[in-house]
């Protein structure tokens, strides 16, 4: 995981700019930045952008750091090593026309042990013949890149398909000068002077230099066209039961190594107490990654100690204590029981407590990060996803006691996406609310209140089918970008298992629609997230596979933290 910072100005030259970052051991890193910052702001050459934005590119990756300047483009960035050997960005070899900048894991089954990701990123940007696009399309992982190319004088940026991790770009109003980064300056006035926009997943955006253009290139997407979501609709009898039982060991099949993918290639320079930890709600999605990471370090040498990060506020205005949110009282609960099934594997359960006065010290810092998304619902998400992934926090020990404890983890899995694939939001189940609501009240001979006839396979089907397309094809919006900002500017990296392209097209096109959600006509009850469910109790999670939907700022407790808050809606500004 990195940072990436770039900027081109058409009349500025930085070829005399030799700041050097490279030297010197990582402790000392900050105080260069800041003194580079100081040449900077006192030349009066180089703009004050990018002093404000470099130390915010360097807290997203603490193990090494460098400048780079060319006549009219200077970049800087900033690594998080977590695959071995540690490679030193701005990336480029004798002889190679391009400059690499990247940010992100690529899980491309060609990339040898001893080979880093940004090493082969750059082997097939060569390979390819300088053909970007074709080069950013192979790549099969969580990434954002920027690329100089110094022979044809174009700049190439872009993220991958969904979008998963930060990159925004800004241009002046005569398109002479160009900043691309993975952060946002805190300045109101330097915000002012550029129009910073996140960048669209799937598209590789080309900067002509000469020409000072700025076009966009579409990639495939996740459209309908490319991901069809499989509209196959059972009755509850005529599926089998071992229809039902293959599909779930192949769904089990897919998942894992989705998450095999992203444990087995965790190797940072620091040696961590566990080797990755789990951003824990203690519900369905995160429970089911803990249970199969369990498993997969069970089966392999990998350190059998994982760290579950659960966050909760202390919420004056709804009077809740942290320890008695329903997010903590069920990552205790499920936190027990993958304790007892997996004794072999150490679950180290981190109650992370954030006060009132702490949320206030934070709340700036945090509002910054997740712009350009300025709502009350992106701060209640933004600042559980923040303190999470600090790992400051108190370890639960088995005797019910805490002990002070910081987990180091470098890589946190997230369940997202789970809901979006398979059924779980509200709006899934609503399309069956009205069946649903008839047939409970003929099985308590009540009379009817609703008389709509509905036809599950002519009218309800097609209508859950094309909100879960809809869903899929807008997967980039749940705001992947925003959750990468405040998650990295602790130098760590969010991952996603869920979100694994070959996951991601076998649970849209291989999963049956009445799998994901589960309409029972004897009874009227619906189920989300069905298929997740019977996987869960197929591995012996009985007591989670229940478990309802919890939208993170109200099972922590973050959302309308401040008094008289009460009235204000999700949508207002923060």
């Amino acid at each position: 995981m990195c940072g990436i910072l770039l900027h081109y100005s058409a009349t500025d030259d930085f070829s005399a700019n030799k700041f050097k970052l490279t030297d010197g051991e990582t402790s000392k890193y900050r105080n260069l930045i800041l003194d580079v910052n100081y040449q900077i702001e006192s030349s009066g050459i180089i703009s004050p952008t990018f002093a404000n934005i470099a130390p915010k590119v360097y807290d997203r990756g603490t193990d090494f750091c460098s400048y780079k300047a060319l006549k009219h483009v200077e970049m800087f960035s900033s690594v998080l090593s977590l695959r071995h050997p540690l490679t030193r960005q701005p990336y480029t070899e004798k002889k190679s026309r391009f400059i690499l900048q990247f940010n992100g894991e690529l899980y491309n089954e060609e990339i040898q042990p001893e080979e880093n990701d940004v090493q082969f990123a750059h082997k097939l940007l060569q390979e390819n013949d300088g053909d970007v696009i074709k080069t950013v399309h192979y790549l099969d992982g969580e990434f954002a890149y920027c690329i100089t190319d110094v022979e044809d004088h174009k700049i190439y940026f872009g993220k991958d398909v969904l979008g998963r991790k930060s990159l925004l770009y800004g241009l002046s109003e005569d398109n002479s000068e160009l900043y691309v980064t993975s952060c946002l300056p805190d300045n109101a006035s330097l915000l002012k002077q550029y129009t910073f926009h996140e960048c669209k997943p799937a598209v590789v955006y080309v900067y002509d230099t000469k020409l000072k253009h700025l076009s966009e290139i579409e990639q495939q997407s996740l459209s309908e066209d490319n991901f069809h979501v499989n509209a196959d609709w059972e009755s509850n009898t005529s599926r089998t039961e071992e229809q039902v039982n293959n599909i779930l060991d192949s769904l089990q099949n897919s998942l894992e190594e989705s998450i095999r993918k992203r444990i087995f290639t965790v190797f940072p320079v620091q040696k961590a107490k566990a080797n990755y930890a789990i951003l824990f709600s203690g519900g369905i999605d995160c429970t089911l990654l803990a249970a199969f990471c369990a498993l997969l370090s069970i089966k392999s040498d990998l350190s059998p100690k994982i760290d579950l990060l659960n966050v909760s506020f202390s919420n004056l205005r709804a009077g809740t204590d942290p320890s008695q949110t329903p997010d903590r009282k069920l990552a205790v609960k499920s936190w027990k029981h993958l304790q007892a099934k997996y004794a072999s594997v150490q679950f180290n359960l981190i109650g992370i407590n954030i006060t009132y006065e702490t949320y206030l010290e934070h709340k700036a810092r945090i509002t910054n990060l997740m712009y350009p998304k300025d709502t009350v619902m992106d701060l209640s998400i933004a600042a559980a996803f923040y303190f999470a992934s600090s790992g400051y926090g108190n370890i639960v020990n088995p005797d019910g006691s805490r002990t002070s404890y910081t987990s180091d983890c470098k890589v946190l899995l997230s369940g997202l996406g789970a809901d979006e694939l398979f059924g779980g939001y509200t709006r899934h189940e609503r399309v069956f609310t009205g069946i649903s609501n008839q047939r409970k009240r003929n099985l308590k001979n009540k009379p009817q209140k609703d008389t709509t006839h509905y036809d599950v396979e002519k009218d309800l089907v097609p209508k859950l089918r094309d909100e879960l397309q809809h869903d899929l094809s807008n997967l980039y919006i749940r705001n992947m970008a925003r959750d990468d900002r405040v998650i990295s500017c602790w130098s760590k990296e969010v991952r996603y298992p869920y979100l694994d392209m070959q996951f991601v097209r076998f649970s849209s096109e291989k999963v049956p629609l009445d799998l994901k959600l589960h309409y029972d006509n004897a009874s009227g009850e619906i189920t989300r997230k069905y298929a997740l469910r019977l996987l869960a109790l197929k591995i012996g999670l009985d007591w989670v596979a229940g478990e309802p939907k919890r939208a993170v700022q109200f099972g922590a407790r973050s959302a309308k933290m401040e008094m008289g808050s009460s009235h204000v809606k999700g949508t207002d500004k923060a």
